[in-house]
């Protein structure tokens, strides 16, 4: 980071000083013209001032010309003492041709008068005027003229331009001042930007990879050990979703502090960004990296306070160590991040260190999602039917719709195999608008084959949900296969109510209004609101498999099962358990109430013609 600091700071120099040295410049030329605008004056004032005291020089030539041929002295000496009306002539001398002063005038005893030879000053001015008389020179008038009241009005003209320049420069400096001043604020707020997190104001992936870079080169001359924990939090988009996102930077900020609180001498922490944080120790063993993981688990913990509420999260955090998990620092944040993630699968709020297996299951991860991204391209995706079974009469009364991929490269998965990955990916809305368009059509197909009263359900993921397309998705798949909104059953999970409650009942209230069923899948693990059920336009509540499998020797998931079918009765909605896979649990279910079963006790799932061959056999 130093480096580009220090350039920044360089070019920051080289451009302050550039400007300065402009204004120096554009100063130097305002000062120049200004000298060149005083001389001008100058110029201008002194043959103004000339052409004034030779005009006054000739008419008192004129007016004594009569006196001095004359030669009268009073007469002479009145004339000349008119000129007291010109306050720059300071002495006057009138000469006979001779030579000899017939009169004289001066201002005040100070000034002598001048004689015909006399020379101006600096600060004097000699006017020599001949009288003629015939055509001839009758004699001279020597005027002497002080410059005090020129200079004067050149010194006002002088402040005048003098104080315009220094207030132009003044201005120009403060507004130079100014501007470096906001410049630099500017390259601060940059610099902040460009090198650390505006929420938490911990230093961002930018900088932390050049700590990291530095530490890499640091450990390997010193032959030192390091490690990366790249911490993720868990359940932060819920904080997002419930409470905004201004809640969610609380959050963040008082985690920030925490990890920063774990920090000793020569560590890091930064924030990568959203709820990714990554923690730089160095130099550092493995009992010390896992000794730091467990305060930061255990820190990250604790409640926080948002707006008067307590809130928990947990934190997966993976850790690479230097040189063992890689040589350079992409390597070691890569290996770390590849370790959070097994931390995730490991069921969240752990730590676990990297190992090269990771890496490869990183690597399947990878290669699964890109030959999903071409499953549906190359027709690869295809729909198992699961029957649902009447407890009274065993009839087959509808299916449940499951995702198949039959890939080429790699076999065939179960849903439970890739969806993940499709959510991760984004993939699953096009996936499920494939799977309901193929179910619905395949229903109106098994319909006018003469299989009439089934219905089919078909699993809507929370991705698929909330997509803004749900309503005109289903609309399409009923238009283009003809079959009756009735005969189509829509499956959500209980996450989809807790996180997005209004948006939801807004949603599933059209699609009810459309004639559509809707059921509540995996029901009872989901940990949702029962006021909301109520409120919600559910058909069909689904009792989820890990309730049903040991209720016929387990007590408290038989009062479970039990509890949750007597509450739907009483709210006049249908249930349906899941995973039955014996006649016990079947004995039991009927005992309780319940009206609808599935499971491998009634057949695994089975292809589109499997199905209907069953069907038929079960109805013959």
């Amino acid at each position: 980071m130093s480096g580009g600091i220090s350039a920044r700071d360089h070019d920051s120099g080289m451009l302050a000083h550039m400007v300065s040295a402009k204004l120096a410049i554009a100063t130097l030329a305002l000062a120049l013209a200004f000298a060149v605008l005083l001389a001008t004056h100058f110029w201008q004032l002194h043959e103004a001032f000339q052409e004034s005291l030779l005009a006054k020089v000739q008419i008192t030539a004129i007016r004594a010309s009569d006196a001095l041929k004359l030669r009268e002295r009073q007469e002479a000496t009145e004339i000349l003492q008119s000129l007291r009306g010109a306050p720059e002539i300071v002495a006057a001398s009138l000469f006979t041709p001779e030579g000899f002063r017939l009169a004289e005038y001066h201002r005040d005893n100070r000034e002598n008068s001048p004689e015909l030879d006399t020379q101006g000053t600096w600060w004097t001015m000699i006017q020599r005027q001949p009288l003629l008389g015939n055509g001839q020179i009758i004699g001279h008038l020597v005027v002497k003229a002080s410059l005090d009241a020129m200079a004067r009005r050149l010194a006002w003209f002088f402040g005048i331009g003098l104080a315009t320049v220094l207030i132009a420069l003044g201005v120009a400096w403060s507004v130079f001042v100014g501007l470096r001043r906001k410049v630099s604020d500017t390259e601060a707020d940059l610099r902040r930007m460009a090198w650390y997190d505006p929420v938490t104001k911990l230093p961002n992936r930018n900088l932390f990879m050049q700590r990291l870079r530095e530490a890499v080169s640091d450990a390997r001359e010193e032959r030192r050990g390091m490690a990366v924990l790249f911490i993720d939090l868990d359940n932060f988009k819920l904080v997002n979703d419930t409470l905004g996102h201004e809640a969610g930077d609380v959050l963040l900020v008082t985690v920030a502090e925490r990890l920063r609180g774990l920090l000793r001498a020569g560590d890091s922490v930064c924030r990568l960004g959203g709820d990714e944080f990554v923690i730089l120790l160095h130099p550092c063993g493995r009992s010390e990296a896992q000794t730091v993981a467990e305060r930061a688990l255990e820190a990250i913990g604790l409640p926080v306070l948002v707006y008067e509420q307590e809130v928990y999260v947990g934190g997966s955090i993976g850790i690479a160590r230097f040189p063992e998990d890689g040589m350079d620092a992409t390597a070691l944040l890569r290996c770390a991040d590849t370790a959070m993630y097994q931390a995730k699968d490991n069921g969240r709020n752990n730590f676990q260190f990297y190992t090269s297996d990771m890496n490869l299951k990183a690597l399947q991860h990878f290669a699964i999602e890109t030959s999903l991204r071409r499953a549906l391209e190359r027709n690869e995706m295809l729909l198992y039917y699961q029957p649902l079974v009447d407890v009274e009469t065993r009839a087959i009364v509808g299916v449940e719709a499951l995702l198949r991929w039959k890939s080429e490269e790699f076999g065939t998965f179960a849903s439970s195999d890739f969806i993940a990955i499709a959510e991760q990916s984004g993939l699953i809305n096009q996936l499920g608008h494939w799977a309901l368009k193929a179910a619905c059509r395949q229903m109106r197909e098994w319909r006018d084959s003469g299989l009439s009263g089934l219905t089919v359900a078909v699993n809507l993921s929370p991705r698929q949900f909330h997509n803004g397309d749900l309503m005109k998705q289903v609309r399409d798949a009923l238009l283009e296969s003809g079959l009756e909104p009735g005969a189509l059953e829509l499956e959500i999970t209980e996450s989809v109510l807790i996180k997005h409650n209004m948006e939801a009942i807004e949603k599933l209230t059209e699609l009810a209004d459309l004639g559509v069923k809707l059921a509540i899948d995996d029901f009872g693990t989901g940990y949702s609101s029962l006021s909301y059920l109520k409120r919600l336009p559910i058909h069909r509540l689904k009792i989820d498999k890990s309730f049903v499998q040991e209720s016929h020797i387990d007590p408290d998931d038989a009062a479970i099962a039990t509890a949750i079918i007597g509450m739907a009765a009483g709210l006049g909605i249908e249930v349906t358990a899941e995973g039955v896979e014996n006649e016990e649990q079947l004995a039991f279910l009927k005992q309780a109430g319940c009206q609808i079963v599935q499971g491998y006790y009634f057949g695994s799932p089975l292809p589109a013609e499997d199905l209907a061959k069953l069907v038929r056999q079960v109805r013959a």
